[in-house]
Formats: structure tokens, sequence, C-alpha cells
């Protein structure tokens, strides 16, 4: 019987963790998860002076350019993974991020954890839409294991 009230207990804690984190985010109350700044229909920031994204670390003024980026290009937003661990995620998970860039936003974001964790994945998601690029108007794809 105890190794039964020991899984309920566990789960019931996993379960009110994922519930907090979901109200968090939903309220907005978390700094990491922000609201994207609003953009322009030249894919830069309207609101930002010089179309960088209101200033945070992430942000860099836009470039553009008429080809597809480099891969330093796709991989220096990504290079520090603090936003995956302001997420919530333990130094021993593995974090898969597969992403799509288009005009300097990221367009299509897939997110795998392990083990699998639902609320770290949603807000890793969410954390990379925020990221930012130099402007192309090819898609580009990127994958980043953290």
């Amino acid at each position: 019987m105890q190794a039964g009230r020991k899984k309920a207990l566990l789960l019931a804690v996993a379960m009110f963790a994922a519930t907090a984190g979901v109200a968090l985010w939903l309220a907005g109350k978390l700094p990491f998860m922000k609201a994207p700044a609003a953009a322009s229909l030249d894919g830069t920031d309207a609101d930002a002076p010089g179309g960088d994204a209101g200033g945070d670390a992430s942000a860099t003024p836009a470039h553009r350019q008429p080809g597809p980026l480099s891969s330093a290009q796709l991989g220096a937003p990504l290079v520090h993974g603090a936003w995956v661990t302001a997420c919530g995620a333990s130094d021993t998970m593995k974090v898969v991020v597969k992403l799509d860039v288009k005009m300097g936003r990221a367009v299509k974001i897939d997110v795998k954890t392990d083990p699998p964790d639902p609320v770290v994945a949603m807000c890793v998601e969410r954390a990379a839409h925020d990221l930012r690029w130099d402007v192309s108007p090819k898609t580009d794809h990127v994958t980043v294991r953290y």
C-alpha cells in the first residue's frame, strides 16, 4: 500500500505543478513569457526603434538579406539556452527544439522533452516565438538539442 500512496502523492504534486505553470503562463506572469511585440509588414517590430524587439537580450536590429540565413545566423538566438532552463527544464532533461524561421521569426516550432513534460515544452515553444533572427524571405530550418 505504501508504494501506491507514494505514486498518488507524486502524481498529485506533478499535476499541481503543471496546473500552476499553465495558470501562470495564461496570466502572463512569467517574465520570459511576454507577448511578442507588434510586427510591421516588413517583419520588424513596429514599436521598437530601429526594428529591434523591445530591447531584450536576443534582439538585434533587423538585417535584411535576399538569401537564406547561415548556420551561424540561425544558431545565434538559440546558442544561450538560459530561456530553456527558465522554463523549468532540469539539467538532466533533454530538450529538442525544431523550428522554421521566415522573415526573422519562428513560424513553426516543435519541442520535445525527455522525460516528457508538457508544461516545459509549452513554455519553451512560447519563448522560442519571442526570438528574432535576421530577416530573410527564405524559410530556414534549425534543430537544437539542449
